[in-house]
């Protein structure tokens, strides 16, 4: 006895294209949100290593942080070699690519050229000077690492005035310096650059701005300075929040995860925190003209 096979119907491959559509409806956005969690712990993995190089580093250098840079510059001059704060705790780290978030889409040969598009023959020529390639990758990847320092309290940049010198004084801040170091930012992420459409690119920065450095009588709150020795700084034009599409809206601290950005803390933990917050007891505005309002929440110098 045969029997015969019965083909589906029209109206029951629909059916099942459709149960499938919906299934994959509901499903993507899970898949979605489960791979940006995934690479959210990695991002927080990997400031939580960096976070503890800069320790290791404070423990063998009289207990303070990695300076920010020598000479102010990253040309590739062997006889003028300078160097940054994640240059400086290369040895403690395990290697250089926990200094890139998983989210940030800059690739490696990106960051070794920043801000440069047509290769990195305007700083070093690979073919007549190849003993220098790798200093300038290590140098260049440092300071295109997502995770930006504190700069103006942590390792500040002054250039003394020229009745004192003239000479560039980059200092780091001792550990104990710090008087509640659990809620003080010694790292976040950050931000090398952005095109004219607000796109970043170039990779992160090895510092970034506070969003206020002057407390409500004016006075400025940073470690070290003195206006009578010292005439500048280097900074980055502070926060900008009336410039949305700048590299620097929020100081080149930069919230790869949506709106949020992973805080490294001064006693080694590291946190998430939505970029709004990371300015909280401070009036920003632009270029440092706000003023902190509230030092009890203000979390960028509590010495």
């Amino acid at each position: 006895m045969s029997h015969s096979r019965r083909a589906f119907t029209l109206i029951e491959l629909l059916v099942v294209i459709a149960i499938i559509a919906i299934l994959a409806a509901i499903l993507f956005p899970v898949f979605a949100q489960a791979k940006a969690a995934a690479k959210k712990s990695v991002a927080l993995s990997n400031s939580k290593q960096l976070t503890l190089g800069a320790l290791m580093y404070g423990a063998d250098a009289d207990d303070r942080f990695p300076t920010s840079m020598y000479n102010g510059t990253f040309d590739a001059n062997p006889a003028n070699p300078d160097s940054t704060t994640q240059l400086m705790m290369k040895p403690y780290l395990k290697n250089e690519g926990i200094l890139f978030d998983p989210l940030d889409p800059a690739q490696v040969n990106e960051r070794e050229c920043p801000g440069l598009t047509a290769g990195c023959d305007g700083l070093y020529d690979p073919a007549t000077r190849p003993a220098y390639r790798q200093q300038q990758h290590d140098l260049n990847i440092a300071y295109t690492s997502d995770w930006g320092v504190n700069g103006q309290f942590i390792n500040p940049v002054y250039i003394q005035r020229a009745s004192a010198g003239g000479q560039i004084v980059a200092q780091a801040i001792s550990q104990t310096q710090m008087g509640d170091p659990g809620r003080t930012i010694l790292a976040i992420s950050a931000l090398w650059d952005r095109k004219p459409t607000g796109t970043p690119f170039g990779g992160g920065n090895y510092g970034v701005d506070a969003p206020c450095v002057f407390d409500s009588t004016g006075a400025d709150v940073r470690p070290g300075w003195d206006a009578s020795v010292y005439g500048s700084y280097y900074w980055f034009g502070g926060w900008n929040p009336t410039r949305p599409l700048a590299w620097n809206v929020f100081g080149g601290v930069w919230p790869w995860h949506g709106t949020k950005t992973i805080v490294a803390w001064g006693d080694g933990h590291t946190k998430i925190l939505d970029v709004a917050e990371v300015a909280a007891g401070c009036d920003v505005r632009d270029a440092w003209a706000g003023r902190i309002t509230d030092k009890a929440k203000y979390l960028w110098d509590l010495f």
